[in-house]
């Protein structure tokens, strides 16, 4: 990806920002979280408007528990693009949990849900369950939970959610 970079003309700088972008994700996913912030700083230098990036860094973000202010600014921004994007909701969602703003975070997570319920992966669950559990409803966050699993949710901390009615972060 440094290589097409390099290799990239300036004048297509959509084409060169979505390089950013997978440069981002891939330096998230390595923990280098300063070179991925730094990648997609210029991926929204190049494309400003570009509503995956937007909700990608947002998200990534409000993983790591930084820049939150920040990271809500960027989900907002992408759901004005695409206000019905239910990964979009979701990350939005998310962000308004890691905030403690349980109540909207779970009106969000919900839209997500609602809008393709039959489709809705395991994550979406496992994050209304959180919701749900910090809101103070235990039995209900443990359905989540369990609806979660078998919607093949990756969470490793998901059966010990479950086993012991408690939300590990």
């Amino acid at each position: 990806l440094t290589r097409a970079v390099d290799l990239q003309p300036e004048d297509e700088p959509e084409l060169l920002g979505d390089i950013y972008a997978l440069l981002g994700d891939v330096y998230n996913l390595l923990r280098e979280y300063e070179h991925s912030d730094s990648s997609y700083e210029r991926a929204l230098r190049l494309a400003p408007a570009n509503a995956t990036v937007l909700n990608n860094y947002g998200y990534y973000l409000s993983e790591r528990g930084v820049r939150l202010e920040d990271a809500e600014r960027m989900s907002r921004q992408s759901l004005a693009i695409r206000p019905d994007e239910p990964t979009f909701l979701d990350t939005y969602g998310w962000i308004l949990y890691k905030q403690g703003k349980y109540e909207k975070a779970e009106s969000y997570i919900r839209k997500a849900i609602d809008s393709d319920t039959e489709a809705a992966g395991g994550t979406l669950w496992d994050h209304l369950g959180d919701i749900r559990y910090k809101l103070g409803d235990v039995s209900q966050a443990v359905e989540y939970w369990i609806k979660a699993k078998e919607r093949g949710s990756e969470n490793d901390k998901l059966d010990k959610k479950i086993k012991d009615r408690k939300l590990y972060e």
